[in-house]
C-alpha cells in the first residue's frame, strides 16, 4: 500500500514546514499528510494483526495492536462518514441507498453483515459505481459488531443525509 505513494512523510512534511515558513499554508498539503498518515496507520495495524497471530501469547504486541486498532477505528469512521457524504452528490447512487435505507440499516442493527455486505455491494453493481476499498475495511473479523455497526451507521450517514442537512 505505502510503496505505492510516491512522497515520504518527511518530504510532505518538509512541504508543510515551507508553507507555514512563508505564511502560505494550504489545505491540500495537509490533506496530503492525513491521508498518508492514515495509510500508514493501516499498514501498521495490518503488520500488527499476523504479529499477534504468529505470536498471540504476546502481551505487549497485543497492546500496541489495540492502540493502533482503536485509533484507526476512529479515523476509520471519519472516512466512511466523508465517503458516505461525497457519494451522496451522485443521485442514482443516492436514490439507490435511500430504496435500500431501512433494510440496511435493520440488517446492520442486526449486525448481519453478510447480508449488510452484499446490499451495499448490489447497489453499487447495479448502479455500476465502483465499490471503494474503504467499504470492505468494516467487514473484517477483527472489528465487533459493536464497531462494525459503527461504521456502518457512519457510512449510512453520510449518505442518507437529507437535503436541509447539507446546509
Amino acid at each position: 500500500m505505502i510503496a505505492e505513494t510516491k512522497e515520504t512523510i518527511e518530504e510532505v512534511f518538509a512541504g508543510l514546514d515551507k508553507e507555514l515558513q512563508e505564511c502560505k499554508p494550504k489545505a491540500q498539503g495537509y490533506k496530503r499528510a492525513a491521508d498518508l498518515l492514515f495509510n500508514y496507520n493501516q499498514e501498521l495495524q495490518e503488520k500488527l494483526e499476523h504479529a499477534t497471530a504468529i505470536k498471540n501469547d504476546d502481551v505487549d504486541l497485543l497492546k500496541i495492536y489495540n492502540r493502533v486498532a482503536g485509533n484507526n477505528a476512529a479515523d476509520l469512521m471519519d472516512k466512511l462518514r466523508d465517503l458516505g457524504f461525497s457519494l451522496s452528490n451522485d443521485k442514482q447512487l443516492k436514490d439507490a441507498f435511500k430504496k435500500a435505507g431501512y433494510r440496511l440499516l435493520e440488517k446492520t442493527r442486526a449486525a448481519k453483515r453478510d447480508d449488510v455486505y452484499y446490499g451495499i455491494l448490489r447497489i453499487f453493481v447495479s448502479t455500476q459505481q465502483e465499490f471503494r476499498k474503504n467499504l470492505a475495511e468494516p467487514f473484517k473479523p477483527i472489528y465487533s459488531d459493536e464497531m462494525f455497526k459503527v461504521f456502518i451507521f457512519s457510512f449510512l450517514s453520510g449518505i442518507l443525509q437529507s437535503k436541509e442537512n447539507e446546509q
